[in-house]
């Protein structure tokens, strides 16, 4: 039985060995792929969003603090472990056997977004269409779906017909007397084609009303390109990420240069660069730059976990981990220009105040906006089609990184059959995924879509941070990592990672999650106020991701044998497979962590200080002097 055992496991470890020596073409394809890993949708519409919604520059020190205190860390040490074992999203956590269950949090959270997130790039698809126009439909007044209170491009509020109300329904209501004398909610024209014709939407989440066929195919076709993209893994991702990483940064870009030579353009830049600091007596805006600061460059989610774990052993991933972080921030502060200085022209044009130029929340910027202010360019079809190809490049890419974690999970639960069988995974994957977003296309889609993403990938992945920095910082430990460092990079961990891990990161977001649930408000659309049960079940998608974790746990301690205390010190400890992925560096490893010692007291000096980690390895330092050599 032991001999078959054996056996079964040296093929498992043979299957992982050979998934593992897929490799990067080249340093510069990496970091590309990274690039392409945190520049998505979230730098073009939700972050300038949020700040927008925060007061400007304001929102901006709290969001550089999580990305470079929080962020940075965890987005090295993510990368880091999986370079140094060559493991992905489950296998990884051989470091802290008890702590697997993250790889099925990783998947759940990566596949639920990938499902409903796609309805964003059936939007998008139907916009670039829709700009091959004579005339931009969002331009004008004189379609079908416009209403009487619509206002048109060139229109301010004041000439528009303002005698009615819309009302929850979407329908008009008289508010005066015999319908005589009555009010109205004035709506841009691409605000109306936004709601009526995009969206045609439903009164509420409980009206799914009809499906899109049009929608069904635009999705069917973008699961098609995710699905290409993924066959050979890196291999295919690292190609795709030249086009998708590096052309909306190019196309944003072109759209800068017109815009600043529009009016209102520097207004609308000076807006978001300029602080108002009474905001950041708010709560709510750390909270939300905490949020945004993990979705953008995606600690936290196993997407770098399955980049680190292709990289070479001995690559520099602290160098490209700060050169990708850098980027990343600069062009979120960048893409932020590129928005006000729109939203600047768009009020210059209109006459609104710039604070009050955006109405309908976090959608507006990409979906009402954005094509609003590019009715004021010259050749608006042309510019129309520049940004919303910029929108769905990134788009694709970060879809395309949201499946792979998914399929590395699966890949490495079941190494021997599944494991094996990429191409029916990914295509079973596929379809299971496009079945699930079908609803989503329904005129109840903008409902579903916002409850989802309200509670979605926010408690869950700050809950997962926290307790990732402890297992890294405390369980496996600051001096383990730095020993794993020193073999991969001949340099310690940096000090700016070991003390931000240890103590600034876990204590910072922990109050953070419990002020967040303390401040918790349901989500809405317009005036539409989400009913008690679909609150329920947006908390359901919160806990779905964490809830498999501690299942996990529970099952794996009493998988064990033996009291309850040495079960989860057996679980605590680094299996026997956790080892450096090159076999030059695994006799130093197995000699160092034999003769590894540590009590907690050591451990916090370490943390503090990085001292007296390495020494304790063994009585003298010659291991140390030999790996540094």
């Amino acid at each position: 039985m032991e001999s078959k055992e054996t056996a079964r496991d040296g093929e498992e470890i043979q299957v992982l060995a050979e998934a593992s020596r897929l490799k990067w073409s080249s340093r510069k394809e990496f970091i590309i792929s990274l690039l392409g890993y945190s520049l998505g949708l979230t730098d073009i519409w939700r972050v300038p969003y949020i700040t927008y919604r925060n007061g400007g520059g304001a929102f901006l020190i709290p969001f550089i603090f999580f990305l470079m205190v929080c962020g940075i860390p965890l987005y090295f040490l993510e990368i880091m472990t999986s370079q140094f074992s060559a493991k992905g999203t489950w296998r990884v956590w051989d470091m802290c056997p008890l702590f697997r269950g993250f790889g099925f949090a990783f998947l759940v959270i990566n596949w639920t977004v990938l499902a409903y997130a796609m309805l964003q790039k059936a939007w998008i698809i139907e916009y670039i269409v829709a700009s091959f126009s004579t005339e931009l439909p969002w331009a004008s007044c004189g379609n079908e779906w416009n209403t009487p209170g619509c206002v048109g491009h060139g229109q301010s509020e004041s000439n528009s017909n303002s005698n009615v109300t819309l009302n929850s329904t979407h329908h008009y209501k008289s508010t005066g007397n015999g319908g005589d004398n009555v009010s109205i909610v004035a709506m841009s024209s691409a605000e109306e084609f936004w709601n009526y014709k995009v969206l045609n939407l439903s009164s509420g989440i409980d009206d799914i009303g009809s499906l899109n066929w049009k929608y069904l195919l635009y999705l069917l076709g973008c699961h098609g390109i995710i699905w290409l993209s993924l066959v050979k893994s890196v291999q295919s991702i690292g190609k795709m990420m030249y086009v998708t990483a590096i052309a909306p940064v190019v196309l944003t870009f072109i759209i800068w240069i017109r815009a600043l030579t529009l009016p209102g353009a520097t207004s609308g830049m000076t807006y978001f660069i300029t602080p108002d600091f009474n905001r950041l007596a708010h709560s709510e805006v750390w909270i939300e730059a905490a949020f945004m600061a993990f979705y953008t460059l995606g600690p936290a989610w196993g997407g770098l976990v399955i980049y680190g774990s292709h990289n070479k052993f001995s690559a520099n991933c602290f160098r490209d981990s700060v050169i990708s972080t850098t980027v990343t921030v600069c062009y979120g502060l960048f893409n932020g220009l590129v928005v006000f200085s729109v939203i600047g022209v768009l009020a210059n044009e209109s006459g609104i105040p710039l604070d009050k130029v955006i109405t309908s929340g976090g959608f507006s910027l990409a979906f009402v906006a954005y094509p609003e202010a590019i009715t004021y360019f010259p050749y608006p079809q042309i510019w129309a089609v520049l940004f919303f190809v910029v929108l769905l490049l990134p788009g694709l890419d970060s879809q395309t990184i949201l499946m792979e974690p998914v399929l590395c999970v699966i890949e490495e639960i079941f190494p021997k059959t599944i494991g094996k069988r990429r191409i029916p995974l990914l295509t079973v994957m596929t379809l299971i995924t496009f079945v699930c977003g079908v609803p989503l296309v329904s005129q109840a889609g903008v409902y579903m879509f916002q409850l989802i993403d309200w509670y979605t990938a926010t408690w869950s992945i700050l809950f997962i941070a926290v307790t990732e920095s402890i297992v890294y910082a405390w369980i496996y430990g600051g001096d383990r990592l730095s020993r794993d460092a020193r073999l991969m990079l001949k340099r310690p961990l940096p000090a700016f990672v070991r003390i931000t891990t240890a103590f600034i990161l876990p204590a910072v977001l922990l109050f953070l999650v419990l002020i967040s649930i303390f401040k918790y408000k349901p989500p809405t659309y317009y005036t539409y106020e989400y009913p008690a049960y679909a609150q329920i079940i947006g908390w359901c998608f919160a806990m779905v991701s964490i809830v498999p974790m501690f299942g996990y746990m529970a099952w794996a301690v009493k998988k064990q044998q033996g009291p309850l205390k040495e079960r989860l010190v057996s679980l605590l400890k680094p299996t026997a497979d956790w080892e450096p992925a090159d076999q030059s560096a695994i006799p130093v490893y197995q000699h160092l962590e034999r003769n590894y010692k540590r009590s907690f007291k050591r451990l916090v000096v370490y943390n503090l200080t990085g001292r007296g980690g390495c020494d304790e390895f063994s009585g003298d330092s010659s291991e140390m002097d030999a790996i540094n050599t």
